[in-house]
């Protein structure tokens, strides 16, 4: 364990918020690939995250998965929808719609994280029905008096291993 002279631990403590507190360097062509993603979001182009979602996937409409819910309970499915809303906390959930349907989508055991500047892109999200249920950190997460949290959006939940953000 390391121990710090009485005087220095406000100034280590001060040099920690300070670099948590800026904004990290843009990516570079020696970033990690796992900057990279970061650094598309950031500047609005496309990003993909999780999963890679296969090419030629089919993809259902969200209203079709809400008629026959049973018929996709368990499945992997593509689908599509414009991004209505974010966890502004970790980014852990989003909200998608179509021209007729909604959906509530967590991003599976938080493997990744959806940008939380991403409402009104298009996302494509390869995701597996959930039954109805709770949140990802209740009040944390999705407190009770945002979109998600009754209504139509909640109604349709979805767990996703991938998003493709245009």
């Amino acid at each position: 364990m390391l121990t710090l002279p009485r005087g220095l631990a406000p100034f280590v403590a001060l040099l920690v918020v300070s670099a948590c507190a800026k904004d990290p360097p843009a990516a570079t062509k020696d970033a990690p690939p796992s900057a990279a993603p970061q650094a598309a979001a950031a500047k609005g182009g496309a990003v993909s995250l999780g999963e890679p979602i296969p090419a030629g996937a089919p993809v259902v409409a969200l209203s079709d998965v809400a008629k026959n819910p049973a018929a996709f309970d368990g499945k992997s499915i593509t689908t599509m929808g414009t991004v209505t809303s974010v966890c502004q906390a970790m980014g852990c959930w989003m909200e998608i719609k179509d021209d007729v349907g909604q959906a509530h989508i967590k991003m599976a055991g938080h493997g990744f994280f959806v940008p939380k500047t991403a409402s009104g892109r298009k996302a494509k999200v390869m995701a597996t029905l959930a039954s109805s249920g709770g949140s990802c950190h209740e009040d944390d997460c999705h407190p009770p008096d945002s979109p998600g949290s009754g209504g139509e959006l909640a109604k349709l939940q979805l767990v996703a291993t991938g998003v493709e953000l245009d």
